[in-house]
């Protein structure tokens, strides 16, 4: 490699490291605090959960007079009974309450006859976490309940319950603990993909625009070295960033996800060598890619803070492919491993479901990727060459 080029590189990437806003901004915020931020809510969710479906169930009842069958029943079930004379509507709205059972004055008479009777649940269906977690815990129990009412009422009158069931379902689960973990682990592609632009965003804003608004651009071109070198150099050193910003993320989920109770909800996630090697891979060129828009991007801005607002609009992109996934999983061909960010996120996903990526997607992954990569290098190249943008008002 041309000497110019690695002196421009070190250069940029010890300034760089030297500075605590580059570090705190790319390295830090990207490679160490996502990661750990995103176990601690999971840890969070997961424990709130499981607290609640544990904890003993307390149902707000209006009209419990109406039916003491049914309340013996879940006292039987350990459940506290609450009596409630307010508004339900209100109580549920307000947050006082997260589900309301009204059983109306007609429940009784229906009842004794064998006529269908009803009972009324109020409960916010948008609710998320332990709230949905007690609704769930209610519908089960009225369900149960009536199951054992009318096998009951079979019974007395001589009839088999099984003549209800007409058809039994056999279910066969072929997922496995890991497809079970990757549905929770959906937020890791866009982590690690995210991780990578952010290490990278700082330096290559630095280049262009930084470099215009501090004025020193102009001195910088008249050293006796060739721009391409010198643009060369800072990609390299842009490029490194982002490298080392990935690893460190790696790293990072690689050792924060012991601390994540998947074995308790019966899940697994396999990040070990041979994956964390196949995800350097499919992630390195990447950072070519990434490095190589964001300082296009930075060169059409005149300055430092309108560079970080077209670059922060940037690292949206990778959210699409990741998000997309979310809602309409895709089975995964060929031709989809050439499009950057799309072809790692389907990396991403089969590694954790626990699937065999076919090495020959994985080559048409990086191939694809660096080769979008190169020709945007090529195109800063070129844009550095150009007077009209570099000192541009």
């Amino acid at each position: 490699m041309n000497k110019q080029i690695t002196t421009v590189a070190k250069k940029e990437i010890f300034d760089n490291f030297r500075d605590r806003k580059t570090l705190l901004s790319s390295i830090v915020m990207g490679a160490v605090f996502m990661p750990v931020l995103f176990v601690v809510m999971i840890n969070f969710i997961i424990n709130i959960q499981k607290d609640k479906a544990e904890s003993q169930l307390e149902i707000a009842i209006k009209g419990s007079e109406n039916a003491q069958s049914f309340i013996s029943f879940v006292k039987t079930k350990g459940v506290k009974i609450n009596k409630f004379s307010g508004d339900a509507t209100k109580a549920i709205e307000n947050k006082d309450k997260e589900a309301v059972i009204i059983i109306p004055e007609g429940f009784a008479e229906k009842f004794s006859k064998g006529i269908p009777a009803t009972i009324e649940i109020y409960y916010d269906a948008t609710a998320k976490g332990a709230t949905n977690v007690t609704q769930k815990r209610i519908k089960s129990l009225i369900n149960e309940y009536s199951r054992t009412i009318g096998m009951s009422r079979l019974q007395l009158r001589g009839i088999s319950p099984l003549i209800l069931q007409a058809i039994i379902i056999e279910d066969h689960d072929v997922s496995t603990a890991q497809s079970k973990g990757a549905q929770l682990m959906t937020f890791l592609p866009y982590a690690l993909i995210l991780g990578l632009f952010m290490g990278s965003m700082y330096l290559a804003i630095d280049t262009m625009a930084g470099e215009k608004e501090r004025n020193s651009l102009e001195s910088l071109l008249l050293n006796p070295i060739k721009r391409s070198h010198l643009l060369i150099g800072k990609l390299l050193a842009t490029i490194t960033f982002g490298l080392t910003t990935m690893i460190i993320t790696l790293i990072t989920f690689k050792l924060v996800m012991p601390f994540m109770p998947l074995e308790q909800l019966g899940m697994t996630l396999d990040l070990g060598i041979k994956n964390l090697t196949i995800l350097s891979l499919v992630l390195a060129p990447l950072a070519v890619l990434a490095a190589s828009l964001q300082t296009i991007v930075a060169t059409f801005s005149k300055s430092f803070k309108e560079a970080q607002t077209y670059v922060g609009i940037l690292i949206l992109v990778p959210m699409i492919p990741s998000i997309a996934l979310m809602i309409m999983p895709v089975k995964e061909k060929l031709w989809m491993m050439s499009i950057p960010v799309l072809s790692q996120n389907l990396i991403i996903n089969q590694i954790m479901r626990g699937e065999q990526v076919a090495p020959v997607s994985i080559l048409v992954a990086i191939v694809g990727s660096l080769f979008i990569g190169l020709l945007l290098a090529l195109m800063a190249i070129k844009l550095y060459n150009r007077e009209s943008l570099l000192f541009s008002d």
